[in-house]
């Protein structure tokens, strides 16, 4: 189904709760497989063409992206361990390797799409064609981790409400980021020679 970023957000939240012992650990791997559960529910659309071993094909693809969330997890482990002997700057350095860690894990997931279509071969009549495709997300992570640097940083100064105003924050960031991503796929078997260009929504 389409991202609604509040889907994300009482995730956040709920991870946010929970987190009454500081475990590092911990803290990474629920944010991490938060974004991950977000991000694989999201619907991906492309639209595909090129020339195939049957002709010239026009169609569109549907589907999704599957995600590691282990790539984010180490990343943020890793800063939230940096974090802990640093005296200034840690709002901004999280922000940063949150969004690295976010930016990494979907540029390394793998997108896949059920196409159909139609495929003109030569001297006749256009006819069906289905198949699959798999491809990449690109995505840009400096949107992202400005709007996570402007919250950390304003919840400095905030004497409650902040699991609620971070978990609402960071789902909108997150979900723009995604939805502003490019998806690139190529066809595979009879769809091999046609390429895609889409979003997630």
């Amino acid at each position: 189904m389409p991202l609604t970023s509040t889907t994300l957000k009482n995730d956040l939240i709920s991870v946010y709760k929970s987190m009454s012992d500081g475990d590092n650990k911990v803290f990474s791997q629920k944010i991490s497989a938060a974004v991950k559960k977000f991000a694989e529910s999201g619907d991906i659309a492309t639209a595909d063409k090129g020339g195939v071993s049957a002709g010239a094909f026009v169609g569109a693809g549907k589907g999704k992206i599957t995600l590691d969330d282990s790539i984010c997890e180490k990343i943020i482990y890793a800063a939230c361990n940096a974090m802990d002997g640093m005296k200034s700057g840690g709002n901004n350095y999280l922000a940063a390797e949150m969004a690295s860690g976010i930016h990494a894990m979907v540029s390394a997931g793998e997108v896949k799409t059920d196409v159909n279509g139609m495929v003109t071969p030569p001297s006749s009549s256009p006819v069906p064609l289905s198949g699959k495709a798999t491809g990449k997300m690109t995505g840009v992570p400096l949107p992202m981790q400005t709007a996570f640097t402007a919250t950390f940083n304003s919840m400095d100064a905030m004497k409650s409400g902040g699991d609620e105003y971070k978990a609402t924050q960071v789902s909108i960031a997150v979900d723009a980021y995604l939805k502003a991503a490019a998806v690139n796929t190529n066809g595979s078997g009879a769809l091999s020679g046609s390429a895609g260009t889409g979003a997630m929504t």
